[in-house]
């Protein structure tokens, strides 16, 4: 039916530009009700039911015209999309630097009551503090991935940011002197797999949505 096919091709279009979940099936929904109405009109004019859907799709548009005004509409319409160097950029900058901070006042924290913890629980927060401008990367990252202000290629900008810088960043701590410290290091195991899950946990998502989910827009 053409009314199927011109719906399958704006989800496709839709899912390109990363308009997805419940933004992509209010348009889905709005253009299938549009559709349905001009269908209504013709048929209600004499025309059978097939050929009003054609002409009715061809008064629509092509589908992809029609996303690519959709996207740019739904861009504007937020302040990411319309400063999507601040969005992607400069604010992941900003939430690593909270990360540091964080992490820094954590260990300040930690420095502070040595004497009153135990050598096991001195590991386990260092691990902790160590793993903190991650999980706030992270968190913007979901962030992202649930809003898609700015598509794939900021969701996949947001992704890399994520996994190359705070993934390898890290802290030590020196009970019996003290000391602190926070580096870069680009071999221990634990930023690697920070690497990995960072990629992966996108990964996975990008599949699920342009390849794993099976939703269909249910047309009469």
């Amino acid at each position: 039916m053409q009314q199927r096919k011109f719906l399958a091709r704006a989800q496709k279009a839709l899912i390109k530009h990363g308009i997805i979940g419940s933004r992509a099936k209010a348009l889905l929904e709005e253009w299938n009700d549009h559709l349905e109405s001009e269908v209504e009109k013709l048929v209600a004019g004499g025309q059978d039911r097939e050929s009003s859907y054609q002409d009715a799709c061809k008064a629509l548009g092509e589908p992809e015209s029609l996303v690519d005004s959709a996207a740019k509409q739904l861009a504007m319409e937020s302040w990411q999309g319309r400063n999507p160097v601040l969005s992607s950029g400069i604010l992941s900058l900003v939430v690593f630097l909270l990360g540091i901070l964080v992490m820094v006042a954590g260990g300040s924290l930690l420095k502070a009551n040595f004497d009153y913890l135990s050598p096991e629980m001195i590991k386990y927060l260092v691990t902790l503090i160590d793993t903190l401008p991650w999980l706030l990367c992270l968190s913007w990252l979901a962030y992202h991935a649930r809003k898609m202000p700015l598509g794939w290629k900021g969701l996949w900008f947001v992704t890399a940011f994520t996994a190359i810088i705070p993934s390898f960043l890290g802290f030590t701590c020196d009970s019996p002197n003290r000391t602190m410290t926070v580096f870069m290091a680009f071999l221990p195991i634990g930023s690697i797999s920070k690497f990995i899950i960072t990629f992966g946990l996108t990964l996975f998502f990008w599949w699920f949505q342009t390849r794993g989910k099976n939703w269909k827009m249910k047309v009469t």
